[in-house]
Formats: structure tokens, sequence, C-alpha cells
């Protein structure tokens, strides 16, 4: 029995396949409506009939709707009893960027490189990106049931797109034993801001402190500006795929500070209790997001190839 996406209030599942439900839910999993059910041999024309209508089941149903389906009140906890059955998990949706084929074929390209990559060469490398911070909470109430090793299931994906709102924009670098003091940046980056900024005052120094240190940054616009490379020919870098932040541990710890971001109504605020989180960030965390760059790698391809 396959469930897919959402769970609300309403108990709404993505993916529940109807026909199944209404006999398992009333503990009549193989019968089929036929006497001696057990003893019955389908032929191939209904099995081809069955598999359309898996086809064209509706993948949104309430459990009000299931109910009246099968002609028995269900309770939620029958819903959440076949989950367990299942091994379906409540899980946060994975957010993907919509990609071009162009852009499947880049990230598998660059996944294809490092399948050898072991945990030791991972650690050579330091992880930056740009987080932005938003007043209030985010809307993250959205979540999944699905089983493990299915995060990258486009039935358990949600797009998004990247687009600038109110808050605060933060910069940040991590390394297997180290990391930078959040940077708050105001006002518009450009290529020059951002070797000034930040490369001259801290990704220098910093890379200059880690022999053998490898620097990752994504393709934003001022990362990749003239004056930007020029900057970074002095220090070796990891190539990295368009529209991918899904590649990077980086992300695993904005997802972390802004889970425990409490609501703020001023801009001044939210810049000192993200500072005071990211100084609590246990450096273990780190390692261990690092340490998973390998199974990262091997899943994403293993599941887009």
């Amino acid at each position: 029995m396959r469930f897919g996406r959402y769970l609300t209030d309403d108990y709404v599942l993505r993916g529940v396949e109807q026909h199944e439900t209404r006999w398992k839910l009333l503990g009549a999993e193989n019968t089929r409506k036929y006497q001696h059910a057990e003893n019955r041999v389908w032929s191939h024309q209904e099995d081809y009939e069955e598999r359309r209508s898996k086809d064209r089941v509706e993948r949104t149903v309430t459990r009000s709707t299931i109910g009246a389906d099968v002609g028995v009140a269900i309770v939620p906890q029958t819903i959440f009893r076949h989950f367990a059955e299942a091994n379906l998990k409540s899980k946060h949706p994975f957010h993907a960027l919509p990609l071009t084929p162009e852009h499947w074929q880049l990230r598998l390209q660059w996944c294809q490189v490092r399948l050898m990559w072991n945990v030791t060469d991972w650690q050579k490398v330091v992880f930056s990106d740009e987080s932005r911070f938003v007043l209030g909470t985010d809307d993250n109430h959205v979540r999944v049931w699905r089983r493990p090793g299915e995060r990258y299931n486009s039935l358990h994906t949600v797009l998004r797109h990247t687009i600038r709102t109110a808050g605060v924009m933060v910069w940040g670098v991590i390394a297997y034993d180290s990391r930078c003091t959040l940077i708050v940046m105001r006002g518009t980056l450009t290529g020059h801001l951002y070797v000034d900024d930040i490369f001259r005052s801290y990704v220098g120094p910093f890379l200059n402190g880690l022999p053998g240190a490898i620097f990752q940054q994504d393709n934003a616009h001022p990362h990749t500006t003239r004056v930007a490379l020029d900057f970074l020919r002095h220090f070796q870098t990891l190539p990295w795929p368009a529209h991918s932040p899904d590649l990077s541990p980086v992300e695993h710890v904005w997802n972390q500070l802004k889970r425990q971001m409490p609501s703020r109504h001023s801009v001044h605020d939210l810049e000192l209790v993200i500072q005071e989180l990211s100084a609590h960030l246990l450096q273990d965390n780190i390692r261990c997001l690092i340490n998973s760059m390998p199974d990262r790698v091997v899943v994403f391809f293993c599941s887009w190839s």
C-alpha cells in the first residue's frame, strides 16, 4: 500500500491507494469481495484492470472520505497503525528547485565524479552559503509520510523558488573542526562587496589556517563575478552544480537554526537571536553532516540516475 504526501488536521493523505485502503481498514485485505478468495486465481485481464484502477486513483483522500467509502467510521489510530505497519515515518517534505534536464545532467555528472570520495576527502571541504531569516516563524508544518530511503522520491517533494523576503541575510562557513562567525549582510551584495567584506576579512584568513582546504560556494551571481573568481585563484575550490543547495550540508545547519528560531518582531532582535543560536551550535553536529557527504552523493546519484 502506497501512502503519499501530506497529513493535515483533517488527515489528508496523498497517494493512498483507495481500493487497497477499503480492504485493509476493514481487515479483509485478501478477500477481494469473492467467496473463498484465497483460492481464487485472477485472470490477466482482471490484473490489468486492477493496475489501471490504481493509476486512476485520486491522490488526495481524507479520513471522512475513506469512512464514507467503506461504510464504517475511521479513527486516526487506525490510519497511524497502518502507517506504522507500512514503515512510514512523518517527515518534512524534501524541498527541491524546479530544474531543467540540463541541470539534472550536470548534477548527475558532478555526483558521478565524486562517488569515490571518502569521508577524509570531504573533511577537507569548507562549505559556505547564505540564508535569509525572516521575521515571524516559518510555516513549516507540512509533513510527509515516507519510508526510509524515499527522501528524494518525487511524491514526497515540494518545489520551491528562491525569492527574497523581508528579514536578515547572513553568510556562514563550516569546516570539519571549525567554523566562522555568521556575517550579517546588509544591502545588495555585489561582487566587490563579497570580496572586500567577506573574502578578504574572513574567507582568506580562515582558509590560510587550514592547509589543504577546499573551498565550496554556490553559483550565486556575486560568487561568480570576475573579481571574486580572481581572488579565489589563490585557493583550491570545489566546482558546484547549478541549483543544487540540497547537496550542501550547510542547508541542514540553516534548517536547524530556523527550527529553533523564536518569533521576532524587529530586525535587530532577529540578528541577536541568530548570532546566539549559531554560537551554541555543536561542532559534532557539523562533523556528522560532513561525514554524511559520501552517502548523500550515493543516494542522490542512485535516486536520479
